[in-house]
């Protein structure tokens, strides 16, 4: 994997707990392309945002999705000057799941979004923490990137 904009800062990050489609990605794009070190903790819709902290998919957060408009993955790739081409047709399938279909897979307009979509819901189904979706989440979304990249995308 080419990662040209990948920057090391080691911080800590907040989400929401239990964390599905569009935050799995999310992760995955930070800890890949923003934040290699990146920390991860999980807390309420409701607690307070922790200052040492960059939060996102939170309330008060500045990382957040745009109702109908921009996904949390949206706002991280524009934030972070995101140019990768196979993150940019990943960022198509996560818009196309969560903002054009409204999360109703009748409605999809990729082919492999279905599926993608799926196997992130699942996570939060197969495992006992949000750590432990988060780890599988990484996996599942370089696995993704790698067959996009060998299929030439």
């Amino acid at each position: 994997m080419s990662l040209p904009r990948l920057v090391v800062f080691s911080l800590r990050w907040v989400t929401r707990h239990e964390p599905h489609v569009d935050r799995c990605a999310s992760i995955w794009l930070i800890k890949t392309f923003i934040d290699k070190e990146a920390v991860f903790d999980f807390i309420s819709r409701d607690s307070e945002i922790p200052p040492d902290a960059i939060a996102f998919t939170l309330p008060k957060a500045e990382i957040k999705p745009v109702e109908g408009v921009k996904t949390t993955f949206d706002v991280l790739v524009e934030r972070y000057h995101i140019e990768d081409r196979i993150v940019l047709q990943i960022q198509k399938m996560l818009r196309d799941f969560e903002i054009d279909a409204g999360e109703d897979v009748e409605r999809l307009k990729l082919k492999e979004t279905a599926g993608v979509c799926y196997i992130l819901r699942g996570l939060a189904r197969t495992s006992r923490t949000d750590h432990e979706i988060a780890s599988k989440a990484l996996v599942v979304m370089d696995a993704l990137y790698a067959e996009l990249k060998a299929r030439g995308v």
